[in-house]
């Protein structure tokens, strides 16, 4: 009478840990393309350069930016932005729109100016980008606007 008690436990665990796992990898099967990686790179205008980290984590239908820049002529001037975002997602390219656009403290670079470097998108809440987003064969992620290939950003994630 024991042993049947004990293979019912085991039996309904087995059907739960099942459950749960198709339950999971049906969500990865829908929401599977998750992103989280870091790109760090120079940005040349007229006259000013600015070193820019630029963090990405994307899960699901939500995602999180933080951008923090600093200029190498004025290292005073510097900007650090958290920008939280909606996307859709149809293959590699991204449609993403802005929720929220959050100055931190330490932020000292205008909105107008900011926006004079970078896309409204990071800058303003409610503007929209589309990014096509591709998975390259070391794991790392090349982000594109436009078409144009804009930078590298390392996955920083272990299943690659």
């Amino acid at each position: 009478m024991r042993a049947k008690k004990w293979l019912g436990v085991f039996l309904s665990a087995a059907i739960v840990t099942q459950a749960g796992y198709l339950a999971y990898a049906s969500v990865q099967r829908h929401y599977g393309h998750d992103v989280t990686c870091v790109a760090n790179f120079s940005q040349h205008f007229s006259g000013e350069t600015y070193s820019v980290l630029i963090n990405y984590v994307l899960r699901g239908e939500d995602g999180v930016i933080n951008m923090t820049g600093r200029s190498e002529e004025n290292p005073g001037m510097t900007f650090n932005r958290k920008i939280a975002f909606t996307l859709q997602r149809k293959g590699d390219l991204y449609y993403m729109v802005s929720e929220k656009n959050i100055k931190l403290p330490d932020d000292n670079v205008s909105d107008e100016a900011l926006s004079k470097h970078e896309p409204q998108f990071f800058v303003y809440s409610g503007k929209e980008i589309y990014m096509r987003i591709m998975k390259q064969q070391n794991g790392n992620f090349l982000f594109m606007v436009e078409s144009i290939p804009t930078y590298v950003c390392k996955n920083v994630t272990n299943n690659i």
